[in-house]
């Protein structure tokens, strides 16, 4: 049992789905439309669209030792004894720099991108570019914060001369010679490669909102993890403009790295200039005081005269002299790290302790690094801060080396000191002049030493400022690629496509879920699996289609037949005894009158039928039926009349048809239909016909027809398709739940034709109204209607 529960659950939703599906596929003219459209306006949009494509170029960044001048790598700087947070990865660094402002804000200046050449067309204009006749940039403006952008018409003027026009002003200009503006100053170039016959139009452009544009465009990345490769890429409009842009951001980058350069090696220069000066005079006054000493103490020649005495103490004097020149650079630096500010930069590869040497030029590295950032962010910035405390970080420990250098070397020199002091006791016996003498020479000696010293490095600061080798090597200078990237033709097509469908499906999918109509009788038993729905009835058309005839084939007919045909299994005659079928509905408008006129029509052509109106407020069967004013309800009324015969008539054409209409319009139909003469009636008539037909008013609009209820073998409920709301479905339940209790059955009424049919849900056939051998046409709408079903089905 459980199985077959599951494969009914699965047949019921397979139908489900197919139904839904048919639903939609009932609309594939709305598809077929909204597909082609949907592809018509993207063939129109890739027809005028402007594709894009994609420039590449990649650089290879060389990162220079400070100490050595040789390549190093990431690793070098991770494994340097530096202070805690200057490990970093520096390419990740040189991304930062290849996207800064001011380094953009060059490129854009170079390649004259704050000028744009539009040569209109019919549907969409044309940057013209490299093929324009003329090039152009902006000078100088007057209030760059506040300017965006200008456009003007541009054409040709005598004596190589243009007119610039726009709403506002016309203005006449020179090609070669600054224009003023009266927001800044312009010049245009003419490019005699290229003819200028027709007027154009010139856009210029605030470089910042060009640097800002191109900053959001290019993209940089590191392919692999510590990699010195940079690749660089943008997507563009105008290849040839792409790669000039990468080209010459790559030249800047180079050239702003050879400037960092020789900001350094200038510094150092300017340092060792300083100090020859002061040396040299030095040196002079020691010499001057040398010479008076030889010329007061009547001295020529002391070297021969010294050269046994001193040999003994001639290693402890050239110790002494390295030591001096030690603790004087020493001294020199300590005072430059005491005064200087955090941005100025220290002397490098003077002799100085290792160690000191390599943290020098990292405090010089990091310094530049802050300058170049500072050049896009401000001192508040988060990494400016940081880089600020690494600098006196660093700063502080170069100065505590310094001073325990120092330290040092006054300790060996006072050591030494006292090695000569024990050398000058031994020799004693040497005169006091040979003594000053000495001490005279060992000072020039000493300064002749720095200086020759300090002009060796002067000409090693001079080549490293004339060497001008880049920063990075490029390893792919810009390419394009040859097909678009943007706009993709098969994915526009792909997405129009879907959207052609989707549409309609979204349309239809909020008119199905705004509808709360019934529609066909699915969804009747759907909602109300306990009742019965006994019969659709097709559309009639006009009101002389609405009644039938004698002898009727029509689908309208077959529907009525179908419909007792079913009826028959609910109500059964008993001999002697006629049937009451009340027919009712909710709300007026529904076709409960029609629906009791035709059934009565149709029992009346074999057996005796009395067609009995039991609407006494608002009565239908005139439209149908021609009849007396007088009726039921002045039979109701009158209390001593009690022949109800003499209000029936007979329809006309019809002998087996009697028609008791309503009457006259009572002020009290409920009590009139609730009075025991009501009984009577139904007593009465009863036995003189085999079936009677009652139209009663609506259940839901007044209680009248609830008093009909208990005298009803059948009462058939008419619902309207495309009329009746679902709330009614509600309704309809109460009705049967607590009055009828097994007697009401649905009719359907006003089905349209693509509603009209049977489903059966073990075999999913479809069975149409209006069978007719005799009509060809009928044959073949039947037919067409086949191949359409088989065709739909493929679909479901």
């Amino acid at each position: 049992m459980e199985n077959i529960s599951e494969s009914a659950s699965f047949q019921n939703k397979s139908i489900d789905l197919k139904v839904e599906l048919q639903r939609y596929l009932r609309w594939w003219p709305l598809f077929i439309v909204s597909v082609f459209i949907a592809l018509f306006i993207a063939w129109v949009y890739l027809r005028y669209s402007t594709p894009q494509y994609l420039t590449s170029s990649s650089l290879y960044v060389k990162i220079q030792s400070a100490k050595r001048g040789e390549v190093m790598g990431v690793k070098d700087f991770q494994n340097m004894a530096l202070p805690s947070g200057l490990m970093t990865n520096v390419v990740d660094n040189e991304l930062s720099l290849l996207k800064s402002k001011p380094l953009l804000y060059n490129v854009v200046k170079e390649i004259g991108l704050d000028v744009k050449v539009i040569s209109g067309g019919k549907f969409k204009d044309t940057d013209l570019y490299e093929k324009a006749p003329f090039s152009g940039s902006i000078i100088k403006l007057k209030e760059p914060r506040y300017f965006k952008s200008h456009t003007y018409s541009i054409s040709p003027d005598e004596k190589n001369g243009f007119i610039l026009k726009n709403e506002k002003s016309i203005i006449k200009g020179k090609f070669s010679e600054p224009l003023k503006m009266n927001w800044g100053w312009i010049v245009l170039n003419r490019n005699t490669n290229f003819s200028f016959v027709t007027p154009l139009t010139v856009s210029f452009i605030n470089p910042r909102i060009v640097v800002n544009q191109l900053e959001a465009s290019i993209t940089l990345s590191i392919p692999e993890e510590k990699s010195n490769i940079i690749e660089i890429s943008t997507k563009g409009t105008i290849p040839i403009r792409s790669e000039n842009i990468l080209n010459e951001l790559m030249n800047q980058y180079n050239s702003d790295a050879i400037k960092d350069k020789n900001i350094e090696a200038l510094a150092t220069a300017n340092f060792i200039d300083e100090r020859l000066k002061v040396i040299t005079e030095e040196l002079g006054g020691i010499e001057n005081k040398k010479e008076n000493f030889k010329e007061s103490n009547k001295i020529a020649d002391l070297q021969s005269q010294a050269e046994l005495n001193l040999k003994n103490i001639s290693e402890t004097t050239k110790r002494l002299l390295d030591l001096s020149t030690q603790l004087e650079m020493v001294n020199s630096v300590l005072a430059i790290t005491n005064s200087s500010s955090p941005e100025q930069l220290l002397p490098t590869n003077l002799g100085m302790p290792s160690a000191l040497d390599a943290l020098i030029g990292d405090y010089n590295q990091m310094v530049l690094t802050k300058n170049r950032t500072l050049r896009q962010a401000t001192p508040s910035n988060p990494s400016v801060i940081q880089m600020n405390r690494d600098i006196a970080s660093l700063k502080e420990l170069i100065r505590e080396n310094l001073k325990k250098s120092q330290a040092n070397i006054q300790l060996t020199i006072g050591q030494t000191k006292n090695q000569m002091d024990q050398s000058g006791e031994a020799i004693s016996k040497f005169p006091l002049q040979e003594k000053l003498f000495r001490s005279i020479e060992r000072q020039q000696n000493l300064k002749e030493s720095l200086y020759l010293y300090l002009l060796q490095k002067r000409e090693e600061a001079s080549i490293a400022l004339s060497a001008n080798a880049p920063k990075a090597k490029i390893v792919n200078p810009a390419y394009t690629s040859d097909s678009p990237v943007s706009p993709k033709r098969q994915t526009y097509y792909l997405i129009a496509f879907s959207l052609g469908l989707l549409i309609p499906i979204g349309i239809l999918y909020i008119v199905f879920a705004l509808d709360t109509k019934i529609h066909n009788r699915r969804e009747i038993r759907k909602a109300l699996p306990e009742i019965p729905v006994v019969g659709e009835i097709s559309n009639a058309g006009d009101l002389e289609d609405s009644v039938v005839k004698k002898n009727d084939l029509t689908a309208f007919a077959e529907s009525f037949r179908i419909m007792l045909t079913n009826a028959k299994f609910i109500v059964k005659p008993i001999k002697g005894i006629a049937p009451v079928i009340m027919v009712s509905s909710s709300v007026k408008g529904e076709g409960k009158t029609t629906v009791s006129t035709n059934t009565a029509l149709i029992l009346a052509q074999n057996r005796k039928v009395l067609l009995l109106g039991a609407d006494l407020r608002n009565p239908q069967l005139k439209r149908f039926i021609t009849h007396a004013k007088k009726g039921l309800s002045d039979y109701l009324v009158n209390e001593n009349e009690n022949n109800i015969e003499q209000y029936i008539e007979t329809f006309e054409g019809n002998p087996n048809l009697d028609v008791l209409p309503s009457g006259t319009i009572p002020p009290n139909p409920t009590y009139l239909l609730s009075s025991d003469k009501m009984v009577n009636v139904f007593t009465e008539l009863k036995s003189k016909y085999d079936y009677i037909v009652v139209d009663t008013a609506p259940l839901l609009l007044v209680s009248d027809s609830f008093h009909l209820i208990q005298y009803a073998d059948l009462l058939l409920y008419v619902m309207r398709a495309e009329y009746t709301d679902r709330d009614m479905l509600e309704f309809t339940e109460e009705v049967e739940r607590d009055n009828a209790q097994g007697k009401l059955a649905i009719v359907l009424n006003d089905v349209k034709n693509r509603h009209m049919s049977y489903y059966d849900n073990k075999y999913g056939y479809r069975y149409g109204y209006g069978y007719n051998s005799d009509d060809e046409n009928v044959n073949k709408k039947i037919i067409w209607k086949k191949r359409m079903s088989n065709f739909f089905s493929k679909f479901s």
